[in-house]
């Protein structure tokens, strides 16, 4: 089992001004909050063993002491038993294995490509059992991260800690709901145009699927890897177990009283580095080496780095920490390192931007827990920390840190006014070609963020960048194809919201009533486009195009006497 022993402010050493600053420090940080929402999990002990028989029977042959096993054969004995089996037995293949603790489905290939559900399969009144054995792999269940109750034991390693494991796995149990979710704020879709699908690439356990223009979120496959939440560009998807403005907030509590407690000898302590590990899986670890922890280095407890992501790492540069090191614990899963590697990828332009010499330097993925040891110190960011609530929407906290961030290198230089992003980064511009553009206005009504806005009464498209979640909605929804992408950092934009007109054209006005109604090039475009329709064969209908829709219909009246829909010719 994975060692839990927290690394302490006892075991880490204080033999220098900044461990001693370390030391006060920690004397006054606060646990993790408990989670308020809790996901429960029920379990009997029916156990499917999937897998060749040879293996699969002495194996059922233990566990039945104490579990309801079913044993679905992917191979018969190599030679006739000499017994009965020890649990109700079937040859077959796995099909459609889903689920999780207490509520495993799947449907069975018994024979010649017939597929049956399990308790026709097998005989039995439940379609569902608690608990899976996958011997072979066959299962099928092959994301990084495998839903709760599902064991694959290839190896005699795993299949001995199953052996372990699994009879404890009977009763009552509970795990965070570790995610809160905004639709409201979502950029997956709208209108039935797909936009952002981030979260959905990035999930660990896949659970997380696409309903239309939303997301929904299993709560019983998600076990907080976090990656989700770091992706996420406007905040739709929330870590809960921690809120990040718990942990934004503790953390600049923290920092405080390190400069504080290192009082007249600031200038000789090295500026404080946070160290954010998972409190389950790298706590062990890092207890082993906390003598050979750097003694400015402050371990912070989290429940998963994966969570923390761009917004707080910026946070927590411009509270005053020199540097930010992640520590996941043994192997993570691949998609969890993808989605912080990937927010790195934003961040180190965006600090060298700022004229930061350490910029690649700033938030670092370590390794394991001695790596921290052989880093050089740095100097902070700031001079000032900043002092903003990171309690905020993601966006906002995120606008705070940059602008703090900015501010300092405005003081120390002349930063870059703009910077170019990776593909997929959640800040950038939106490019409109004036030409295409009609002013049509599908481009706002489908912006989620309302970055993309009209001009009211005047045919104007205004533009927010500092909003724009660079999700690709308008880009989709244009008809005309005249926007496009251009991730990027303009600082300007950030620091000093504000509007910026993308496009605006003359209005035309109705040759009858004078009344405005539409842009003269969407008219222009309609006339175009309409040229070859039967409706508008001649040289008065086509200028009937000019006039608004209560003119139009009167000098329809007035010159043909209305229409006939099923005159001849007009199909």
């Amino acid at each position: 089992m994975t060692e839990s022993t927290e690394p302490g402010p006892a075991a880490l050493p204080a033999t220098t001004p900044a461990g001693r600053a370390r030391a006060r420090a920690l004397d006054g940080l606060s646990p993790l909050p408990e989670p308020m929402q809790w996901v429960e999990y029920h379990s009997s002990g029916r156990l499917l063993i999937i897998g060749p028989a040879d293996d699969a029977w002495p194996l059922a042959k233990v566990l039945a002491e104490r579990m309801t096993c079913a044993i679905l054969a992917t191979q018969p004995p190599a030679e006739p038993p000499e017994s009965a089996p020890p649990a109700r037995y079937l040859d077959g293949r796995p099909r459609e294995l889903s689920g999780h603790l207490g509520a495993f489905t799947l449907k069975v290939e018994v024979d010649r490509g017939r597929v049956l559900d399990a308790a026709a399969a097998f005989g039995i009144e439940s379609d569902t059992f608690d608990l899976v054995l996958d011997l072979d792999g066959s299962g099928g269940m092959r994301m990084d991260v495998a839903p709760p109750g599902y064991y694959r034991a290839v190896t005699d390693a795993e299949r001995q800690q199953a052996l372990t494991e699994l009879p404890d796995l009977i009763g009552e149990f509970q795990k965070p709901r570790y995610f809160d979710y905004k639709p409201e704020i979502c950029a997956h879709g709208a209108s039935g145009i797909t936009g952002c699908s981030n979260c959905l690439e990035v999930c660990a356990t896949e659970a997380i699927t696409s309903a239309g223009d939303r997301i929904e979120v299993d709560p019983y496959l998600c076990q907080g890897c976090g990656s989700c939440t770091t992706v996420c560009p406007s905040g739709a998807i929330r870590y809960q177990a921690p809120d990040r403005g718990e942990l934004l907030t503790g953390a600049q509590r923290l920092l405080v009283d390190y400069r504080a407690a290192a009082g007249t000898e600031t200038e000789t302590v090295p500026a404080p580095e946070l160290l954010l590990y998972n409190a389950g899986s790298a706590a062990g670890g890092l207890a082993r080496h906390a003598p050979e922890l750097p003694e400015h280095v402050i371990p912070v407890p989290v429940e998963d780095v994966g969570a923390i992501g761009l917004e707080s790492w910026l946070s927590l540069l411009a509270f005053g920490a020199a540097r930010v090191l992640l520590l996941p614990g043994p192997e993570p899963a691949p998609s969890l390192g993808a989605a912080s590697r990937s927010q790195l990828d934003v961040l180190d332009p965006l600090l060298r931007a700022l004229g930061d010499a350490h910029a690649a330097e700033r938030v670092v993925w370590l390794s394991g827990p001695d790596a921290a040891r052989r880093l050089q110190p740095l100097p902070a960011m700031v001079g000032e920390p900043a002092a903003f609530d990171g309690r905020g929407y993601k966006r906002v906290v995120a606008r705070q840190a940059l602008a703090a961030l900015h501010a300092q290198a405005v003081l120390q230089g002349q930063p870059d006014e703009t910077v170019a992003l990776p593909a997929g980064a959640p800040y950038g511009d939106i490019e409109v070609d004036r030409d295409a553009c009609t002013l049509c206005m599908a481009c706002v009504s489908i912006c989620p963020a309302t970055a993309v806005q009209g001009g009211g009464e005047l045919p104007r498209l205004l533009f927010r960048e500092e909003r724009c979640l660079q999700c690709g909605l308008c880009a989709q929804a244009c008809p005309e194809d005249a926007i496009g992408l251009r991730p990027r950092m303009h600082f300007a934009a950030h620091v000093r919201p504000g509007e910026r007109v993308l496009n605006e054209a003359e209005m035309h006005h109705c040759p009858d009533c004078g009344k405005p109604f539409a842009t003269r090039a969407l008219i222009d475009r309609m006339r175009e486009r309409l040229s070859d329709h039967w409706m508008f064969a001649t040289d008065q209908a086509r200028e009937r195009l000019l006039r608004c829709e209560d003119c139009r219909i009167r000098n329809l009246w007035e010159q043909e006497g209305g229409f006939d829909l099923h005159k001849p010719g007009r199909d």
